[in-house]
C-alpha cells in the first residue's frame, strides 16, 4: 500500500513523523488533528501525567503529540487502522515522554474531525457517556462544512450533545499562533454535574483561558 511521511514541526525538538497511507479517511493527518495537536502544544492544558483518551485517532497525531507532553495516551480507531496507529507510535516512540495505557475515566477525551458521519452520532455519544467522568474533560477539534448534509448533523450533535454534557468554544486566538483557521474550532465538552459533583478540568481551565 502506497504510503508518505508527513512531518509536524513541535516548538521544541525534533518533528513527529506521521506515516500516511492511500486509502480511507482514517489513513491520513487531517486540518483539525494538525490544530487540536499545535493547541495542546501551547501548554494552556496541564498533560503531564494526565490520561487521555483519543477517539478516532487514524494517524494518531493528536494523541502522539499529547504524550510527547507527558500525557498518558490511548490511542482508538477501527481494527484496520491499528497497524498504522502502531507504526506511527513507533516511529515517534523516542519523543514520547508519557505512556500509553487505559485508565478510564481519563482525565481528557480527544477528539478532531468525528462528527461528519450520521451514522455514528449516537454511538460517538454513547461513548462518550460511557467513558466519561465528572472529572473528564472532552476536546472536540472539527472543521465546520457546509457541503451537503454537513451543517444538520453538526447541528443535530450538538443537540444531541447538550442533554446530557455542557459545552464551550473557545475563542481562536487561544489556538496555535500558525495553525488555526477560522472554519475549524475546538469546543470543550463536560457531564452536567449532579448534586454533591465538583467542577471539571475543563470549568477550572476554561474560565481563564475563555474570560
Amino acid at each position: 500500500m502506497a504510503a508518505f511521511v508527513r512531518e509536524l514541526e513541535r516548538r521544541a525538538g525534533p518533528a513527529l513523523r506521521l506515516e500516511q497511507r492511500a486509502g480511507g479517511v482514517g489513513c491520513v493527518v487531517w486540518d483539525a488533528a494538525l490544530v487540536l495537536a499545535k493547541f495542546l502544544e501551547r501548554g494552556a492544558w496541564p498533560l503531564s501525567r494526565r490520561a487521555v483518551l483519543e477517539l478516532g485517532a487514524g494517524t494518531g497525531a493528536v494523541g502522539i503529540m499529547a504524550a510527547t507532553l507527558g500525557a498518558d495516551v490511548t490511542l482508538t480507531d477501527l481494527r484496520e487502522l491499528q497497524e498504522l496507529l502502531a507504526v506511527n507510535i513507533e516511529n515517534n516512540r523516542h519523543l514520547v515522554t508519557g505512556s500509553v495505557r487505559a485508565e478510564p475515566p481519563p482525565d481528557y477525551i480527544l477528539m478532531a474531525d468525528c462528527i461528519y458521519y450520521e451514522e455514528s452520532l449516537e454511538p460517538l455519544l454513547k461513548t462518550l457517556r460511557e467513558l466519561t467522568g465528572p472529572d473528564t474533560c472532552v476536546l472536540c477539534c472539527y472543521e465546520q462544512r457546509t457541503m451537503g448534509k454537513n451543517p444538520e448533523i453538526e447541528r443535530r450533535y450538538f443537540e444531541l450533545l447538550q442533554v446530557d454534557f455542557e459545552l464551550e468554544r473557545v475563542p481562536l486566538d487561544q489556538h496555535d499562533e500558525e495553525y488555526r483557521s477560522e472554519d475549524i474550532h475546538i469546543v470543550t465538552i463536560h457531564r452536567k454535574r449532579t448534586v454533591g459533583e465538583h467542577g471539571t478540568p475543563c470549568q477550572e481551565l476554561a474560565e481563564p483561558l475563555l474570560a
